[in-house]
């Protein structure tokens, strides 16, 4: 079995190895469903994204051909990924391989399988633990996603400080954004929008589950906070705004006790409760925060939860109390423990003449009942209930007249249907 001087300075051998060996066994379990998973949810998201937004077919098309680039690269490294952790056991198993310092780098180890020209990269953190990453190589394509949010640019500029204050970088001049969170990718890119070079760069090798280094670089944008002291000019300008800070939470924030918590540089700031009701506000005015809520977000769920929560706007339908959300449009949805339950208000809801409904199944594995605005209106120039739940939700939201749709719903929110009496 191959040793070296590990960066504490004591041999490294038998203890390292079979780390490595049960990480990549739990991979070579679990990288189907990785990959599974991950597609699934581009696709149910983009979906959603075209639903919530109402996009056109042009930018709706772009979406769908940015989310099928996404999976196609999923399903290239899938191979490659499968034949490098059989041979990494392998080469484990029979004590074949190379453990060496990397150049310039006191921290990190290289673990190469005898034979091969790849290795596997070993680098230890602060708290004396191991990562391990296998690398994926050339497999990239470029894509173009569509300007879903149409921000106006002081918007679009204080998100994008927030993103270089935290986890954006630069090549050659062009702003780049390495993370291992689904639901990143599209934040980013949301604010980076335009041609993007999207490229795999390795499968980690976790204690619980392996995830996958995705890196994107737009080649629409130019960094406007480029050099050494660029994210520290990033970071003065993204605490300016309710924007910035958002995005600078999205990359670096963390979750304490009484705070939001900032990493800056080495150290951490602390930034008080209070501006949180700013943030989301913001973040709904402009649709990111719509936006965060479709991509399941954990983060800004976490954020939104510190936010002294407003009382959430219900309406009832024969004895089923339903919850009313604004993504741009009205979104109702019932939750059940079962399908059986979800199919019985399904038949009510049908019986009261809303026909278009769908059903999910939430992340808490529960059924979930949704129908939206055009099916909403339906009820609530039937019942009084719905309109005094719809001008509780303008209002609550601050809804504005930017279609036909919306314009009928403030219609019925401040007047009820006119009725001649024969």
């Amino acid at each position: 079995m191959g040793t070296a001087i590990s960066p504490e300075g004591r041999r490294t051998g038998q203890d390292l190895l079979q780390k490595l060996y049960s990480r990549a066994q739990l991979a070579y379990r679990e990288l189907g469903n990785l990959i599974d998973g991950q597609k699934k949810y581009f696709y149910r998201t983009s979906e959603a994204i075209i639903d919530a937004f109402d996009l056109p077919a042009d930018k709706a098309d772009m979406l769908r051909d940015f989310t099928k680039t996404l999976a196609s690269l999923l399903d290239r490294a899938y191979p490659q990924a499968e034949a490098k952790l059989q041979k990494l056991q392998k080469a484990l198993e029979s004590n074949n391989v190379k453990v060496e310092l990397a150049s310039r780098a006191e921290k990190t180890l290289h673990i190469t399988p005898e034979g091969e020209e790849w290795h596997v990269r070993a680098h230890m953190v602060g708290d004396k633990r191991w990562l391990f990453s296998l690398p994926i190589c050339k497999v990239s394509a470029e894509a173009e996603f569509p300007d879903i949010l149409g921000l106006n640019s002081e918007a679009l500029y204080y998100l994008q400080a927030g993103w270089r204050a935290s986890d954006e970088s630069y090549k050659q001049n062009k702003p780049r954004m390495f993370t291992t969170q689904p639901w990143q990718i599209f934040a980013w890119v949301a604010v980076r929008h335009g041609l993007q070079q999207i490229y795999l760069e390795s499968l980690n090798l976790n204690m619980t589950k392996p995830t996958i280094s995705w890196g994107i670089a737009t080649k629409s944008w130019e960094q406007q906070w480029p050099a050494r002291e660029g994210k520290k000019l990033a970071q003065q300008v993204a605490s300016q705004h309710p924007l910035g800070m958002l995005a600078w939470y999205l990359g670096d924030g963390k979750r304490h006790k009484h705070d939001l918590k900032y990493k800056v540089g080495n150290s951490d700031e602390y930034k008080s409760k209070s501006i949180v009701a700013d943030i989301v506000k913001d973040a709904y005015r402009t649709r990111y925060g719509t936006l965060l809520d479709l991509l399941e977000s954990d983060k800004w769920a976490t954020l939104k939860n510190l936010y002294p929560k407003q009382n959430p706007v219900h309406a009832e339908l024969a004895g089923y109390t339903f919850l009313l959300s604004w993504f741009g449009k009205v979104r109702v949805s019932i939750e059940f423990k079962n399908e059986r339950e979800a199919r019985e208000c399904v038949e009510i809801l049908r019986q009261h003449g809303i026909t278009q409904i769908r059903t999910t199944l939430s992340h808490k594995k529960y059924v979930r009942v949704y129908f939206t605005t055009h099916e909403v209106l339906k009820l609530a120039e039937k019942y009084p209930q719905w309109r005094r739940a719809l001008k509780e939700l303008a209002q609550k939201y601050n809804v504005q007249p930017r279609g036909p749709l919306t314009r009928r719903l403030l219609e019925l929110a401040e007047n009820p249907p006119f009725r001649i009496k024969i």
